[in-house]
């Protein structure tokens, strides 16, 4: 929403980067902060005007937590001091700010030089942090708001520290799912069904086929699954080979009853989704659908504890928990295409749920693990007495 009060001229541009989706903000002719995006205040956790710091000269800002805490101490000493020089030749009034904000480091003008009269555009980089993740790179682009020879202030335009070509395979992912999974950037416990899913006959064709076509058949595969879970709304989790986790949370889905039907409708598809690849053109004459099946396990997890697994070489979402574990072993005692569905979760269906699912989960009956003819010695240890039912 943009403020009323704001300069028209200025409230244009703000309903343009807002629009856009850009991370941005937009400070007056004497660099006052004046708008902040939505994408922003996503980003540092806080939309309060005052605790942003709306009003407050560009420097100044820094010292409020919102902001002080998301970039690294370095790169916020860096900003001010390579920018002073062109901040101050439009705000000279500003420099006692800008010598509090650096709080008593040995810096001063005379390392950034003297004021300098700035571009219509320039661009630097600053360091943001997140919760305990590391620190990554964020380029920032300033430009000169003008009408006709008036200097209406500044828009400050972020983006991803990425080249473009990066930048362009990052894109390629679900946003919605990225949206879904940013929601989890504090760990915490979440109630959702989880899912896993594996084909059965891999190490087979892995050994019958050439290595280039056995590797389009599980890109193929794993490109369907990931196709499913994200229709139906749910967060892909870990690959390890042929194998997909994916979780279906209550917060997403808007309720308990709404995940677990999201997760057995997944699971349904995904169990069948060895016809749609072996359908791809490029496959035609290597997979046949009836020499490889998905055998997919469903679960809930009531007080699962879920957060992002950020590292130097990949982001995914990850849980922990019992639960977790019992969903893999559900997994490795289907058979032949077999979905197994755990009694917990059928039992969260509310009625037009389970209806819309052709479910009476009043009238199913259960087996143990342990009495499936295909459930091994770790399922029988880890998940023996589990109620499951084919679905």
């Amino acid at each position: 929403m943009i403020d009323e009060t704001l300069d028209p001229r200025l409230a244009e541009v703000a309903r343009l980067l807002e629009n856009g989706g850009w991370a941005a903000e937009i400070f007056d002719a004497e660099w006052r902060l004046v708008w902040v995006s939505s994408e922003i205040k996503a980003l540092v956790g806080e939309d309060d005007r005052d605790k942003l710091g709306y009003g407050r000269f560009l420097f100044e800002r820094f010292m409020f937590e919102a902001w002080s805490s998301r970039v690294t101490e370095k790169s916020r000493l860096d900003v001010i001091v390579n920018q002073a020089p062109l901040i101050l030749y439009e705000a000279p009034q500003h420099l006692e700010l800008m010598l509090e904000a650096i709080e008593g480091e040995q810096l001063d003008t005379a390392r950034a030089g003297p004021p300098m009269k700035p571009p219509p555009l320039w661009a630097s980089t600053l360091e943001f942090v997140q919760e305990d993740l590391p620190p990554v790179p964020v380029n920032f682009v300033v430009a000169r708001l003008t009408d006709e020879n008036e200097i209406l202030g500044r828009a400050v335009i972020y983006s991803p520290g990425l080249p473009a070509t990066t930048l362009n395979l990052v894109a390629r992912g679900d946003a919605e799912m990225f949206k879904r999974m940013a929601r989890l950037v504090n760990p915490g416990r979440h109630a959702a069904a989880v899912l896993f899913a594996d084909m059965q006959s891999s190490g087979v064709m892995s050994r019958r086929l050439p290595s280039a076509a056995y590797f389009r058949i599980i890109r193929a595969v794993t490109t369907a699954i990931d196709d499913i879970v994200i229709e139906h709304k749910g967060i892909v989790g870990k690959h390890a080979g042929d194998g997909v986790t994916a979780f279906f949370l209550a917060d997403d889905l808007g309720s308990r009853s709404a995940a677990a039907r999201a997760a057995i409708e997944a699971a349904r598809k995904i169990g069948n989704v060895c016809e749609r690849v072996a359908q791809v053109e490029e496959l035609n004459g290597l997979l046949a659908a009836e020499d490889a099946v998905v055998n997919v396990g469903v679960h809930w997890g009531g007080m699962l504890y879920m957060g992002q697994l950020v590292t130097g070489g990949r982001l995914e979402v990850t849980a922990l928990g019992d639960r977790v574990n019992e969903c893999a072993r559900i997994q490795q005692s289907a058979r032949d295409g077999e979905v197994l569905g755990s009694k917990s979760l059928l039992e969260h269906l509310m009625d037009e749920d389970a209806e819309r699912l052709g479910l009476d989960p009043d009238t199913v009956t259960y087996r143990a693990i342990e009495e499936l003819p295909d459930a091994d010695a770790k399922a029988k240890r880890d998940a023996g007495s589990l109620p499951v039912t084919r679905l």
